[in-house]
């Protein structure tokens, strides 16, 4: 019952965010089903799989399914979100490509803070409703308006302002 509250690896994180995945498919989740999530060889997944249950994150015995508690939920829960804000704020505000955006997202999710990640939340809930919101990335041009009706100089918080730092 101690090890339940020291912080999860990257990798066990991976593992609660796999077994939330196949339970959203399937209900609950097999080894099997948790190793062609990951990617890896069954053999591998026992041991991450003791872990989580020794921490209280999952149900699990062997030869059995794996399901996720209550908290296990919360957190694969958690793990998601950041995953799909850093993917919609790369692809959305950075101008990323899917697959770019996707494993970089991957790889950060587990190292963002509680306040980095309600500031990117807020900040792309604010570029979706912002009127600025058809502005968009080019390699070539940097950050443009992609309205025709639109002007920039017209906007709270001008484009020009943004691309030169200014506020």
């Amino acid at each position: 019952m101690a090890s339940a509250h020291k912080p999860l690896t990257e990798s066990l994180e991976m593992y609660l965010k796999a077994i939330y995945t196949v339970e959203q498919r399937k209900k609950a989740a097999r080894v099997t089903d948790i190793a062609g999530e990951l990617g890896v060889m069954g053999s591998s997944v026992t041991a991450a799989l003791r872990s989580l249950r020794d921490r209280e994150l999952i149900n699990y015995s062997p030869y059995d399914i794996v399901t996720l508690t209550e908290t296990g939920e919360e957190v694969a829960r958690d793990v998601v979100r950041k995953y799909a804000t850093l993917r919609d704020f790369f692809v959305k505000v950075l101008g990323m490509d899917e697959q770019s955006a996707e494993e970089d997202a991957c790889h950060m999710e587990h190292r963002v803070s509680p306040q980095l990640f309600e500031r990117l939340t807020r900040f792309v809930e604010y570029y979706e409703t912002c009127p600025m919101e058809k502005v968009s990335w080019n390699d070539d041009v940097g950050y443009f308006c992609a309205r025709p009706d639109h002007r920039c100089d017209q906007c709270p918080r001008p484009l020009v302002k943004i691309q030169s730092g200014k506020n």
